[in-house]
């Protein structure tokens, strides 16, 4: 989930580096051993910076940061609690700490001058005049869709899961970062365009090829390209048998480490002596994970389908057992089918995935995932999470899941922001990442960031539905009933009948005082029930719309029973704000240990 977007910060002055690369800085610091004990610090850096990059430096005062870092109460007395200042001096060493050690290669510098409490920002390097000469800030890679050269149609699913299988090796080399499959796919077609590339990716190299197969043999060439000079850093042919793609991939990546001078991990060579699956099994995990990738209803059914094919052909294989669980919790995120039909499902390929392969950072989410929004084990969530980073920090679906579907809906919603840093600055040009940094910046209950996001989001993607109707619910939010209904069904048109959105708009229709309206949509989902599963949240946020607040609660108990998504957000979400002093919400969180 995307926290930043341009569109959320004042344009930087030219001698600044970008909100994005700030950011990410900001995440690399609280990262590391210095930071990782010290919540607070951490804390008080990211509002800091996040206050300036809005636009909003003025209000970083003695008052402000006591009441809003250090929970200081409102009749707060800087004078008397001297707290900002001295946290502001442990800060300050920190900083310097980190940069004389840890950090002191980083390109950008993040310090907070004596007597203030407003961070400044520099590009390493930098001249005091004039744009500076930003480089990507480490070492960093995007693997390009791979040409398809094989004739006849229907053969992506191998060139793009070759170019995924490799992006897969190489996130497990330190220090590097490898562009996510998610934002190098939407490139392509754009190879030659290396300057964009780098801009919009901020990367210093690009792999690019082709692959040519047939029955038993497959031919791949591969370039390593300088993003900024366009000059060839490495170049090389392969033709094996099919067979021994996995090889191919594999010296592919020890050539990019040679090239780039870096340090293989003990986990990437645990990696290059693993088992191959057999033939069969690796082209149908391709198909799977292509067909995934799509987060259609009909892409998940046909990704179960050939997952469970891969299974058959080798039911020692991880991956396969990983991708299947992924699949049908996919489908239930999305509402396709009953969790209860899903879930189970999920949870079994999930296990087997994590038995077979307890090193597979997949896995370790897959089941991470199914502990927390459908078991409610968040205890329990909460390792498998964090264990999965650490196999594989370059994963960027485990930021994502972690901070979206986990922190954020215990209330943490720092430490969510985070994470979803850390997974924008691995696919920096997914939409659905986008679209949970505005829902982030609504949790936090800001709005106008929330706003500036989801507008961008439309405006970059016009035909992405999700964008309409995060800005719809937005909307309503802030009252403005009549442009939230324009954006539903803008969704609608789009996506087709979603059921959320379509009780979101009934929702929005009973809060503008068009009530008869309202009551179709309740009709209109009563109907679509007789033909397929419609959650009971769908019923019941309806409901709270038209003021009817027993029956909303009534529903919302069935799809707690039902382990239906949408109730892990009653903690945090605003939404839910007019059912929070009634007894029988409280008792919704308890059960689902949210309290």
């Amino acid at each position: 989930m995307t926290r930043d977007s341009q569109a959320t910060v004042q344009a930087p002055q030219a001698s600044s580096p970008a909100p994005e690369t700030i950011r990410a800085q900001v995440e690399k610091i609280i990262s590391s051993r210095g930071f990782a004990r010290s919540g607070r610090l951490s804390r008080f850096l990211t509002f800091a910076v996040e206050q300036t990059l809005a636009g909003r430096s003025e209000q970083l005062k003695e008052q402000s940061l006591g009441l809003e870092v250090f929970d200081r109460k409102t009749d707060y007395d800087p004078r008397i609690d001297p707290i900002v200042r001295v946290e502001a001096r442990r800060l300050r060493a920190k900083l310097k700490a980190y940069y004389t050690s840890p950090g002191r290669r980083d390109g950008i510098v993040i310090a907070f001058p004596k007597g203030t409490y407003v961070p400044v920002f520099r590009c390493r390097g930098a001249a005091t005049a004039g744009a500076p000469r930003v480089e990507p800030l480490e070492k960093s890679i995007a693997v390009l869709p791979f040409a398809n050269l094989t004739p006849g149609a229907g053969d992506d699913y191998f060139s793009d899961g070759l170019a995924e299988e490799l992006i897969h090796l190489l996130t497990r080399i330190p220090g590097l970062r490898v562009v996510a499959w998610g934002s190098a796919s939407r490139l392509r077609g754009r190879e030659q365009d290396l300057a964009g590339i780098r801009q919009q990716l901020k990367v210093g190299c690009v792999l690019r090829g082709s692959v040519r197969r047939t029955l038993v043999r497959v031919r791949v060439t591969a370039q390593l390209i300088d993003a900024e000079s366009g000059s060839y850093l490495w170049s090389e042919a392969y033709d094996r048998e099919l067979q021994n793609v996995f090889a191919i991939q594999e010296e592919m990546a020890r050539a990019i480490v040679d090239t780039l001078q870096l340090r293989l991990s003990s986990q990437f060579g645990a990696g290059v002596v693993r088992k191959p699956p057999p033939l069969k099994c690796y082209n149908f995990c391709l198909q799977g994970r292509f067909h995934a990738n799509k987060r259609t209803a009909e892409g998940l059914r046909k990704s179960i389908a050939c997952y469970a094919q891969a299974i058959a052909a080798d039911g020692t294989c991880a991956e396969a057992y990983a991708g299947l669980a992924d699949a049908y919790s996919l489908q239930a995120d999305y509402g396709f089918v009953d969790p209860a039909e899903a879930i189970p499902q999920a949870r079994s390929a999930a296990e087997q995935a994590l038995a077979i392969d307890p090193q597979s950072a997949e896995a370790n989410v897959s089941l991470a995932f199914i502990r927390s929004l459908f078991d409610w084990d968040w205890v329990g969530a909460e390792p498998l999470y964090r264990r999965a980073i650490a196999l594989n920090p370059g994963y960027a679906r485990a930021h994502h899941w972690f901070g979206l579907d986990y922190l954020a809906l215990l209330g943490r919603l720092d430490e969510a922001y985070a994470e979803g840093l850390a997974a924008h600055h691995l696919d920096p040009l997914s939409q659905i990442l986008r679209e949970g940094c505005g829902y982030i910046h609504m949790l936090r209950r800001e709005f106008d960031s929330a706003l500036n996001v989801y507008r961008e989001l439309t405006d970059l993607d016009p035909s992405f539905y999700k964008g309409y109707s995060s800005l719809g619910r937005l909307l309503n939010l802030m009252e403005r009933y009549e442009e939230a209904i324009d954006m539903f069904q803008r969704a609608l048109a789009l996506g087709g009948p979603v059921p959320s959105i379509l009780s979101a708009l009934g929702q929005t229709l009973a809060q503008a005082g068009r009530k008869a309206e309202a009551q179709k949509y309740l009709d209109k989902l009563e109907a679509m029930r007789k033909t397929q599963w419609v959650p009971n949240s769908c019923f019941a946020i309806v409901h709270l719309g038209l003021g009817d607040h027993a029956a909303s609660l009534g529903y919302f108990e069935a799809a707690c029973e039902g382990r239906e998504l949408a109730v892990t957000s009653l903690k945090v979400h605003p939404m839910y704000d007019p059912l929070r002093s009634d007894r029988r919400f409280t008792e919704l969180l308890r059960r689902m240990r949210l309290i």
